[in-house]
């Protein structure tokens, strides 16, 4: 028997998730009656095929095999293993320790290399004054992989294509640190930016480049206070959003806008992340309050140098395409039923700008 959640998002849609895969998928209504009847009973199914649609029997049974094949695609699990490893086997001699909500944990590296994928997000972290260190994490590379341990606890390995899921784990086990929580009690992460204002927040999704992480910053000058960049964490018990403590990445394209709002921002150190992203700086960003914040209300960001400034909103299902394939979701059933809540009371808007004043009004109309 195949384990499932469905649940209505809109009039005209439902959203699935399936348990042994850990798998969301967003079908219209009509196409959700089928698979239901299918997911219950493949004999109703193709007696229901059958007599509404009058097919003959090779027409239906192509129908039943495609179903199927959508069915084993659905519950099918990735091939993506976390790699694991019984013990530190490297010298770790370089190490930095990071402070935030009152809290010091101290994080081990073999190499200049391997400090090199964290430290400079979390540079602004370290202090010279004296902290009681209760939590510690150590980073090595061997054989091509990436280990990561929390103490003497191996939390997995990654190779180098993978390095965005071994930056992705870091800051969770950062962050779980820092709020003294267990992976089990986040319901996700979103690939996404957030602000906040009068502890209500607006989550900034979209694709690398799409200006989320620009617009974060102007944001921060017109009345927003910052709460995430790139990765914002969702808790499970309440659905609120807090704060992660990583610098905001500005890409060198906006280097001059930024030096024209912030002082030393040119004193900064720029790092060469690949062809895409080109030089960035880090930011170190203030925090107001750390959370927890309400979220539901969640932009679709893309900058258009030449287009319209336009604020609409969108589809749970459109916006649901968008965000979903690049976050992270706890795999576990209440997870799931917390994930489904928050989207159905969550509204979701689709911006394009041109222009950072008016993209501001915009987003202010909002609140």
């Amino acid at each position: 028997m195949i384990s499932y959640l469905k649940e209505e998002i809109s009039s005209s849609t439902d959203i699935y998730w399936f348990k042994s895969s850990n798998k969301y998928v967003v079908v219209d209504k009509e196409f959700s009656k089928l698979l239901s009847l299918k997911l219950s009973d493949n004999d109703k199914f193709i007696k229901r095929i059958n007599d509404s649609l009058n097919l003959s029997e090779k027409n239906y049974i192509e129908i039943n095999t495609q179903m199927n094949e959508f069915i084993s695609e659905c519950i099918n699990t990735s091939n993506n293993k976390i790699l694991k490893t019984k013990k530190i086997s490297k010298t770790t001699e370089i190490d930095v320790k990071y402070t935030f909500n009152n809290k010091t944990i101290k994080v081990n590296f073999d190499s200049e290399m391997t400090k090199g994928l964290i430290n400079p997000k979390f540079l602004h972290l370290q202090s010279n004054e004296e902290h009681k260190i209760s939590g510690e994490l150590t980073v090595f590379s061997e054989d091509k992989v990436i280990y990561l341990f929390n103490k003497n606890t191996c939390i997995g390995g990654w190779t180098h294509e993978n390095m965005h899921e071994f930056q992705g784990k870091f800051s969770m086990e950062l962050t779980s640190f820092f709020y003294e929580k267990i992976e089990d009690d986040w319901m996700g992460v979103l690939h996404a930016s957030a602000i906040e204002k009068n502890n209500d927040a607006i989550m900034l999704t979209g694709d690398s480049g799409s200006g989320k992480s620009s617009l974060t910053t102007i944001l921060m000058t017109s009345g927003f206070n910052f709460v995430s960049d790139d990765f914002t964490p969702i808790l499970s018990d309440n659905s609120c959003i807090y704060s992660f403590p990583s610098a905001i990445s500005i890409k060198e394209s906006f280097f001059n806008k930024v030096s024209s709002i912030f002082n030393d921002f040119e004193k900064l150190q720029s790092y060469y992340i690949n062809e895409i992203k080109g030089w960035v700086k880090y930011l170190p960003p203030k925090f107001e309050y750390l959370g927890p914040f309400n979220c539901n209300k969640v932009i679709h960001v893309q900058y258009d140098l030449k287009g319209l400034n336009t604020l609409n909103k969108i589809e749970k299902k459109d916006a649901i395409k968008q965000f979903l394939p690049d976050a992270w979701i706890a795999s576990k059933e209440k997870h799931a039923k917390k994930f489904i809540d928050w989207i159905i009371n969550t509204e979701f808007y689709s911006l394009h700008y041109s222009n950072n004043e008016k993209a501001i009004n915009l987003i202010n109309k909002l609140k």
